[in-house]
């Protein structure tokens, strides 16, 4: 085979589509791994159609291989959290082979132990590829766990950090709400003794940089009441008033600029959540209050576009507005992409309902030069306890009462049938599923019921907390460890 010219084997990559042949041909020889490999722009496209960016699972991934990656790169570069422009420097077909890996150790459970380095209190350096958050009730007692590269050729560690609290007098705070994302952690704690209070307003909110958890906390507000919304470095706080007449206000927080004054935006939305963001501006999807008590409601929605150095700095580019089955305590919003987000009412019907009305809809932003609308695109008719896009396979996981699911495709609310196997747990934990190509060969047999015992830790305890898409937290001996899935 190594006396077939180069040019032949280029032709084979670029017209087969079965890519485990391929990752068997590259398999038997050095020379032939680089014929295949040579081919980054097939093999980027492969990666960006089989496991697209619009999914934020994907994009983690994909995020933190670049910079395992390139880590040697980015210690030469003056800001660590920029992902350099990864197209022309990562080897696309090993990465592919790494994202196809990844999900199969998942679904298999196989994985590494690895125990945890403590930080305690200082710096831990280098460069932090993923953070896991295990949540506590006890506001001392939560801990970051970090992979992180300390020095250039070196291999990655896990370290796990204690929240920096100097300043906060932590040791009676629980918490009662936390949000994280790649880069900041927020977590709004109130005393022990408030905590069982109907309507307190005695919650305050702290943020912490995941770069610089043995700093101090950064203070957002006290007397919080209301609800907390983080996407990447905005921060929205919807704060509401204890006196009836003093209607709710929304402030938004750049994370990432630490000015003392936050954008605000008069008026009372019932619920809203964050749509889209870029580094200067954030664009917010905004439910007016139902007033109807009756399920036939009229629903209003606002987009609202906030950037801080625009004059003035808020602006509503479009209202829409829809009949719906629903009431206002029942009907929530999911956001499944820059452009997309499903709106549904948690409705169990009884004899006297009117299913004629949609309790489920994709709706779609469309952006013209003569600004942006909102338009429905597929809706209907069902009873439900709660959704799930999983946008990298162009599907909608409907949870049904009391524990059934079904699957509609994004694109036109059909139902898709092969519904078992897109339930399991590995998928829905790491957030990475197979090709759908994939599913006609594989069961519910085909994933590990329970996690493995590693046979060099015999009192693993298995934690629920945040999850990267390729790790998750054990407690070894009640220290924190990781199980790792990484290829």
């Amino acid at each position: 085979m190594n006396r077939v010219p180069a040019e032949i084997v280029y032709r084979i990559v670029y017209v087969s589509d079965d890519e485990a042949a391929l990752v068997a041909l590259a398999a038997t020889s050095r020379w032939l791994y680089a014929c295949v490999a040579a081919q980054r722009k097939l093999w980027r496209l492969r990666f960006e159609r089989d496991f697209p960016k619009q999914d934020e699972n994907e994009q983690r991934w994909l995020r933190h291989y670049a910079r395992s990656h390139l880590a040697h790169l980015l210690f030469a570069e003056e800001q660590q959290e920029v992902l350099l422009q990864t197209d022309e420097l990562l080897d696309w077909f090993h990465a592919y082979c790494s994202r196809r890996a990844t999900e199969y150790r998942w679904r298999r459970e196989l994985y590494t132990v690895r125990l945890c380095k403590q930080a305690n209190g200082i710096h831990a350096g280098g460069i932090r590829l993923q953070s896991i958050i295990d949540f506590s009730r006890g506001a001392q007692d939560i801990c970051v766990v970090s992979q992180r590269i300390l020095a250039p050729q070196q291999q990655p560690v896990w370290i796990a950090e204690q929240l920096c609290w100097d300043g906060v007098e932590a040791e009676n705070m629980l918490v009662t709400e936390e949000h994280y994302s790649d880069e900041y952690l927020v977590v709004a704690v109130e005393a022990r003794s408030m905590t069982m209070s109907v309507g307190s307003t005695n919650a305050s909110l702290y943020v912490w940089h995941l770069n610089a958890l043995h700093l101090p906390p950064r203070l957002i507000m006290r007397k919080l009441m209301g609800s907390i919304s983080l996407y990447k470095n905005w921060l929205v706080v919807r704060k509401h008033f204890m006196s009836g007449d003093a209607s709710s206000i929304t402030l938004v927080f750049d994370l990432a600029k630490h000015t003392a004054r936050p954008g605000i935006i008069e008026g009372g939305a019932s619920k809203l959540h964050i749509q889209q963001v870029t580094e200067d501006s954030i664009r917010l999807l905004w439910r007016d209050k139902i007033k109807a008590e009756a399920s036939h409601a009229m629903i209003s929605w606002r987009l609202w576009d906030f950037t801080p150095d625009r004059a003035p700095p808020t602006h509503c580019p479009t209202i829409y507005k829809a009949q719906f089955y629903a009431s206002d305590s029942r009907l929530e919003t999911c956001r499944v992409d820059d452009s997309r987000f499903a709106m549904f009412s948690r409705t169990s019907w009884n004899r006297s309902a009117d299913t004629t009305l949609p309790t489920i809809a994709l709706m779609e932003i469309m952006e013209s030069d003569t600004g942006a609308t909102i338009k429905e695109k597929w809706s209907t008719a069902q009873e439900l306890k709660n959704i799930k896009p999983i946008v990298s396979r162009g599907m909608l996981l409907v949870a049904l009462y009391p524990d059934g699911h079904m699957l509609l495709n994004l694109s036109d609310g059909s139902l898709v049938h092969n519904i078992s196997i897109a339930t399991l747990v590995c998928w829905s934990e790491s957030g990475l599923y197979p090709l759908r190509n994939q599913w006609t060969n594989m069961d519910e047999n085909s994933t590990q019921k329970q996690p493995n015992r590693h046979s060099a830790f015999d009192s693993v305890e298995y934690r629920i907390c945040s999850a990267a898409p390729n790790a998750r937290i054990v407690r070894i001996d009640d220290m924190p460890g990781v199980a790792d899935y990484s290829f």
